[in-house]
């Protein structure tokens, strides 16, 4: 709880050091594009079922934890708070803060030998996340189109995690389909680039896509971790703000055996197109092995909830 307190008192005060910024921010014309502006919410992903899959991170063999990954099946709940300041021009300070509730029951991979129970007892615990810190810089390089491009590390806050924590943190990661790895890799620094578009062909139908590469450097002498994830959004939004849409994203969790996770989330919004309060509602749906079909027993489908306001 005292990590908790320090991170949340850590971004107070970088949000009130932005704060005479915003009072003098104005909306610009620019202000359809999500990457522009000053944004702050809260994201929420909660599993609807548990998970029967190959989850990455640890796993359990003769009752210690391991690399790699573990059969069994999974609950989670993440949440984030999220935001968005703009210092400069198209420059742009982002942070986040991850925290998640997971249980688990897992199983080596591979029969039981000589009559060895292979299931591990069910494990639970809170998960503090990995918080980041990044810049990106988005421009509009026609009316209708804007580029963004940025980095961000994340900090390891959790040291020396219990079994239960090492659950929570295997569900969080699995929970959003592969995707926004850095905020639950235990013991990993990890550190992001990330470019992508933003693109308003008339003024009600907007398509982004962004392409994010993760490098994780273990501090613990464990395995580097890398990843890549590509996701594509195309949403028809009402001149009031309201919006329907669906998302096609792919994780690719180099380090795995299974190296492509495809998940499919329609969604519906609100998304004012000037200051005021945003909102956001989705099934993200597991489309492959390990962790689909989604809406088959056992596998993942997430109901993922983002709420919050733009300036």
């Amino acid at each position: 709880m005292r990590q908790l307190a320090s991170s949340l008192a850590a971004l107070s005060l970088l949000l009130s050091f932005a704060a005479p910024a915003l009072a003098e921010e104005t909306v610009t014309a620019d202000g359809w594009a999500k990457s522009q502006g000053f944004r702050l919410g809260v994201e929420a992903d909660v599993l609807t079922r548990t998970i029967e899959a190959n989850l990455p991170g640890p796993e359990i063999v003769n009752g210690d934890w391991t690399s790699g990954g573990a059969e069994g099946s999974s609950f989670a709940a993440s949440f984030a708070v999220v935001a968005q300041i703009k210092l400069v021009a198209g420059l742009h300070l982002d942070a986040e803060l991850p925290f998640a509730y997971g249980s688990s029951r897992a199983s080596a991979p591979g029969p039981a030998e000589d009559g060895a129970a292979t299931v591990a007892p069910e494990l639970e615990g809170f998960f503090f996340g990995n918080p980041s810190i990044g810049l990106h810089y988005s421009a509009s390089v026609l009316p209708m189109l804007m580029l963004v491009g940025g980095l961000a590390a994340s900090l390891p806050i959790t040291q020396d995690p219990s079994d239960g924590t090492k659950a929570a943190a295997a569900a969080a990661l699995a929970v959003r389909g592969y995707f926004d790895s850095q905020r639950a890799l235990l013991e990993h620094v990890p550190l992001r680039a990330r470019g992508g578009i933003e693109l308003r062909l008339i003024e009600a139908f907007h398509v982004r896509s962004d392409l994010v590469a993760v490098f994780a450097i273990p501090t613990d002498g464990g395995d580097t971790e890398f990843f890549i994830e590509q996701g594509n959004e195309a949403e028809l939004r009402s001149l009031g703000g309201f919006g329907v849409g669906a998302r096609l994203q792919a994780a690719f969790p180099l380090t795995e055996t299974d190296k492509l996770q495809l998940a499919a989330e329609p969604f519906v919004g609100v998304e004012p197109p000037t200051s005021g309060m945003y909102f956001r509602a989705g099934l993200l749906v597991a489309l492959d092995e390990p962790l689909g079909f989604g809406l088959e027993q056992g596998k993942l489908a997430t109901v993922r909830v983002a709420l919050g306001a733009k300036f």
